[in-house]
């Protein structure tokens, strides 16, 4: 999903596919469903997205005008979730314009995080274990190679997609960012999503599940196979993000132990077209469910179906992530990666999932 931040700005509005009194509103990177007429083209919005834990003086303003009861969830009743209205997911909520000019706050700066300045914090899952461990500050070992990953929802991008264009759409796997770098002078940085964020990585650690299922897999052997490096001089910087399995509840995937699926791979900086994945790296891939013309209307019935990583549909599929066969930025300067969520799958959300 798109960064934790609470951001403002200009409101862009799209066609709901399944509601004519809604409409899709892009606010940043952020997906809302708005009724239509609350919102126009151009407006200059706050937007607190999912996970954002809210202050008192917004907490209260988000409940049933007839029952009372918040629309917001935690045991302090401030936490904003997202919701699916017709379909479409909704990813946070829009901080009222007139109650941000009451509280001296009307002339906030376009295009930055501000969440410091009004107060606002983020809810994180507690981390299992197996998951957590000792942490380090590795900025000193990223090169000017190294990425980070998020996917957009599809309904706000859907028309950066040029019809009939080759895409490539695999399944969304429920499990945890597992990121792998290998840095030009060879050191291994092993780290998750949110500590990537933080130029964290994870030191080693037999009981940790990220580092169990790279050596279970065979991952850092892969890599010196097919990008061996001389030490004579410095060698190529490869990225390796993977879905980590299984780490969340209900979501096994009929895994004995820890294990990876690779969803994308980056050489010196440079996204590898997935079709041209060898080996390893395409036995170790996550499922291909799609190659093809991009068809929109075709694309949303792949989001729905049972799991295929075990081979018995175990599980509801998560859902589907679309991008281009050839990697490309969408027109905001974002990656072009997209998700869309199976309806089975969004039924069963809580809110306390893991990234």
């Amino acid at each position: 999903m798109a960064q934790r931040q609470v951001i403002k700005a200009q409101a862009q509005l799209f066609p709901h596919p399944n509601a004519e009194r809604l409409a899709l509103c892009k606010v940043g990177p952020f997906q809302l469903v708005v009724q239509k007429g609350n919102v126009k083209d151009g407006d200059l919005i706050v937007v607190a997205p999912e996970r954002a834990l809210l202050p008192p003086q917004f907490a209260g303003l988000y409940t049933n005008a007839d029952t009372g009861v918040s629309y917001l969830h935690g045991p302090d009743a401030n936490r904003v979730v997202s919701m699916r209205l017709r379909g479409e997911r909704s990813q946070g909520v829009i901080l009222p314009p007139d109650v941000l000019e009451s509280l001296g706050l009307s002339d906030l700066p376009v295009g930055e995080d501000l969440s410091e300045r009004l107060g606002i914090t983020f809810y994180e899952p507690p981390v299992p274990v197996s998951m957590a461990g000792d942490a380090e500050n590795v900025s000193g070992v990223l090169g000017s190679g190294y990425r980070h990953h998020d996917v957009e929802q599809f309904g706000i991008y859907e028309r950066d997609f040029v019809p009939g264009e080759a895409v490539v759409v695999t399944e969304k796997l429920h499990g945890s960012q597992g990121i792998y770098y290998r840095a030009a002078g060879g050191e291994w940085v092993v780290t998750s999503k949110g500590l990537s964020r933080q130029a964290l990585g994870l030191k080693e650690n037999a009981g940790n599940v990220y580092w169990q299922a790279a050596h279970a897999a065979g991952l850092f052997e892969a890599v010196a196979a097919a990008y061996p490096q001389d030490t004579a001089s410095p060698g190529q910087e490869v990225q390796v993000f993977t879905e980590v399995l299984p780490v969340q509840k209900g979501y096994g995937y009929g895994q004995s132990g820890p294990t990876l699926r690779v969803f994308r791979l980056v050489v010196d900086g440079k996204d590898q077209p997935f079709a041209d994945w060898k080996g390893w790296f395409k036995e170790w891939a996550v499922p291909l469910i799609y190659t093809g013309p991009f068809d929109a209307a075709h694309i949303r019935t792949l989001k729905e179906g049972p799991e295929t990583v075990s081979g018995r549909g175990l599980h509801t599929r998560e859902g589907v992530v679309v991008a281009p066969v050839a990697a490309r930025y969408a027109s905001d300067g974002t990656p072009l990666r997209v998700k869309l969520i199976s309806d089975a799958y969004a039924k069963k959300e809580t809110g306390d999932e893991l990234s």
